[in-house]
C-alpha cells in the first residue's frame, strides 16, 4: 500500500480537486495517497482516518518526513465519523468499500459530513476482472480462497461494479463511473502480499481451527503464489472501478 500514490491510484479524482478544499480520506492507510491529495489542495486541509492505529502512526510520520503540514490523521470508523454535519468539500476513499459489510450505512455517513455541492470519489477493485497467466490449479485455488475469505469476513470482492448503484441510492447525483486496470510489475508486489494473507488466515481468521481448510492447503496455495511470482511469463492485471458523485 505504501507504493500507491495520487497519480497511480487517484488519477480519476484529481480533476475535481481545487486549492483550499477541506478533504476527507476514509481508510487512508499509510497515507501514501493522502499526502498527494494534501499537496494538491494546499493550503486546504486533508484529514485522513483509518481504524488501524499503526497505519495512522505511519501516515503521520510520513507527513512529518515529507514536510506536509496541511494533513492530519486520526483513528476513525466510517460508520460513525467524528465530524459535524457539512464539514468537508470533498471525500475520497480507496480500497475500503470491498471490506465493508454495510456500504450503504457508510455512504450515509459520507453524505452527512459532506457539504452541499461537495463531491465524493470512491475506488475499489472488482475481483471478477482478474487477468492471470500462466494459470495452475493451485494458483486458481489460492485466488478463490482469498475471495472466499473476504466474503467470510463480510466483505464483497465484487463491489467495484456496484459502486455506481450504491452512490446513486445514497442520494448522490451527476454520477460518473469508470474502470481501469493495474498491472503488477514486479509480480511479487501482489503475490507476496496475497501469500502472507493466506498464510496468516489460520491465526487471524481461525480457518484451520474452524475446519475451513488445513495447514497443508495453506502452504500449497502460498507456494503456488510465490512460484508464480518468479515465472518469466507471469502476468497479473486487476480491475479497479471508480465513481464520483455530488451532493445536492
Amino acid at each position: 500500500m505504501a507504493s500507491r500514490s495520487i497519480d497511480t491510484h487517484a488519477a480519476f479524482f484529481k480533476p475535481y480537486l481545487r486549492l483550499g478544499m477541506n478533504l476527507l480520506d476514509c481508510g487512508c492507510g499509510p497515507g501514501s495517497i493522502a499526502l498527494g491529495l494534501a499537496k494538491a489542495i494546499a493550503p486546504g486541509t486533508l484529514t485522513g482516518i483509518d481504524r488501524e492505529a499503526s497505519q495512522i502512526r505511519i501516515a503521520a510520520e510520513s507527513a512529518f518526513t515529507q514536510g506536509v503540514s496541511n494533513a492530519n490523521f486520526l483513528e476513525g470508523n466510517i460508520y460513525a465519523l467524528p465530524f459535524p454535519d457539512n464539514s468537508f468539500d470533498a471525500i475520497f476513499s480507496h480500497a475500503l468499500f470491498e471490506h465493508l459489510q454495510e456500504p450503504a450505512q457508510a455512504l450515509r455517513e459520507l453524505w452527512r459530513v459532506l457539504k452541499p455541492g461537495g463531491i465524493v470519489g470512491l475506488r475499489s477493485p472488482d475481483w471478477g476482472g482478474f487477468l492471470i497467466a500462466p494459470s495452475t490449479p493451485e494458483l486458481e485455488k489460492a485466488f478463490s480462497y482469498y475471495k472466499w475469505l473476504q466474503q467470510q469476513n463480510c466483505g464483497n470482492p465484487y463491489v467495484g461494479r456496484e459502486l455506481r448503484g450504491l452512490v446513486r441510492e445514497s442520494g448522490f447525483t451527476n454520477i460518473k463511473a469508470s474502470a481501469s486496470y493495474q498491472c503488477y510489475e514486479p509480480l511479487s508486489e501482489a503475490t507476496e502480499y496475497l501469500a502472507l494473507l493466506i498464510e496468516a488466515s489460520a491465526k487471524v481468521d481461525g480457518t484451520v481451527e474452524k475446519g475451513w481448510t488445513d495447514e497443508r492447503s495453506l502452504t500449497a496455495m502460498s507456494r503456488a503464489l510465490q512460484e508464480w511470482s518468479q515465472h518469466p511469463d507471469g502476468f497479473f492485471a486487476q480491475a479497479w472501478c471508480e465513481v464520483v458523485g455530488w451532493k445536492r
